[in-house]
């Protein structure tokens, strides 16, 4: 039964986190603007940043609309690993060519891309990654769904104010902010 609270509680975080970032990026035309213009320190891109940026929000969108339902959560699992490697590869591809990278995870952070992101979205791909190879198993009762759902809620509270978290263990940056 354990294994099927770990995979409730993974759909929660998953679910919630994707929405959050989806809606923060969707928000608006200004928020997916400036999502898009966060991304251009990344390079070049072939077809430009904005459908990059506004594909990206649609599928943190899918990705938490599929692990909503019990039929589709395996994919959605599998879509948000995915779009967190591909996260990972690039907050460590700008990390190593030494690019200032805004965060715009979920809309309006402004920090900069940087370990504590590369750790948040390492963490998170495999959580779900995990979840994924736990079956199902047998329904649960409503007090296990209740603390499922409460363990998914805050790990999601968590990594969406993880910025927040790290600041407060890293300290005052250089500017005291």
């Amino acid at each position: 039964m354990i294994g099927a609270q770990f995979v409730l509680a993974t759909r929660v975080l998953i679910g919630l986190v994707f929405a959050v970032a989806a809606v923060g990026k969707l928000a608006g035309r200004v928020r997916l603007a400036e999502f898009a213009a966060s991304l251009a320190p990344l390079g070049r891109s072939p077809v430009g940043w904005l459908p990059i940026a506004a594909a990206t929000a649609v599928v943190e969108l899918a990705a938490a609309a599929l692990v909503a339902f019990p039929a589709t959560y395996r994919l959605g699992l599998g879509l948000a690993t995915a779009v967190l490697v591909v996260f990972c590869a690039a907050i460590a591809r700008s990390m190593r060519l030494g690019r200032r990278v805004t965060c715009r995870c979920f809309g309006r952070s402004g920090a900069v891309l940087g370990p504590a992101h590369l750790v948040r979205n390492a963490l998170l791909a495999a959580w779900a990654a995990t979840a994924l190879a736990v079956p199902p198993g047998p329904a649960l009762g409503l007090d296990t769904v209740a603390a499922a759902g409460l363990v998914g809620t805050f790990a999601a509270v968590v990594a969406i104010t993880w910025d927040s978290l790290a600041g407060l263990v890293r300290g005052p940056d250089a500017a005291g902010r």
